[in-house]
């Protein structure tokens, strides 16, 4: 069967299973971000927990993950939840070394004029830290997604739903339409949500140029004029 016969004939089923693919990716790497990046926000200030969590993190993800399934596989059980767990842990990593670099790569100077004009820590790392490091931090949900998207498709090894079943499908049955109609989906899937991410970073990087000093200009202090003004 040729690969246009075989795409016609099974498309209503094709992006079933790719929808079903990128709802794990997604539903994973959100997950990933839920934890990493409101630790990378705490876990910045203290080197000791920030190098001891970016080592826990890279040792994940130098983990093989179909070694990593496997793993999971003996607590979790076969199925979806195994993947979503799986790629979950290699979320962490790009984005809690992103959330914790983009902090850091904040001018200091922007701070303590916050500061100055009486912005306590928590103010200012909300109005001028995390809106100047935004850009990083959507790159490393855009890093982490892209890889949860590739991973995905290797869930299949351990019962989980995605494109994998059609790629590991085909090659049962060595059919090369088969194989691709998985393996396209998956490839246009990522450049799209890569896309998409690249796109809304550089639109936070615009924005942050705006935002911190917005909320200077309008801080209390600013407006409050010097004795002797006038």
């Amino acid at each position: 069967m040729s690969l246009f016969s075989y795409l016609f004939q099974n498309f209503g089923s094709i992006m079933q299973i790719a929808g079903i693919h990128a709802l794990l990716s997604i539903e994973g790497t959100v997950l990933g971000a839920i934890v990493a990046i409101p630790f990378g926000l705490w876990a910045y200030r203290r080197p000791g927990v920030r190098r001891f969590a970016a080592a826990v993190a890279e040792t994940i993800q130098t983990i093989p993950s179909l070694a990593l399934l496997a793993i999971l596989m003996i607590w979790l059980g076969m199925g979806n939840t195994t993947l979503v767990a799986t790629l979950f842990l290699y979320a962490l990593m790009p984005m809690l070394h992103n959330t914790v670099e983009g902090l850091l790569s904040v001018d200091p100077g922007l701070v303590e004029i916050a500061k100055g004009l009486g912005m306590s820590n928590r103010q200012a790392l909300w109005r001028v830290q995390v809106p100047l490091a935004s850009p990083i931090i959507i790159t490393g949900f855009r890093m982490a997604l892209v890889t949860s998207i590739g991973i995905a498709t290797v869930g299949v090894f351990i019962g989980a739903e995605g494109l994998g079943s059609l790629i590991y499908g085909g090659m049962q049955v060595q059919s090369a339409s088969q194989i691709f109609a998985g393996a396209a989906p998956a490839a246009l899937m990522a450049i799209i949500f890569d896309g998409f991410l690249a796109f809304l970073a550089v639109r936070a990087g615009r924005r942050s140029l705006r935002l911190p000093r917005l909320h200077l200009r309008n801080s209390p202090s600013a407006q409050t004029p010097l004795k002797g003004d006038g």
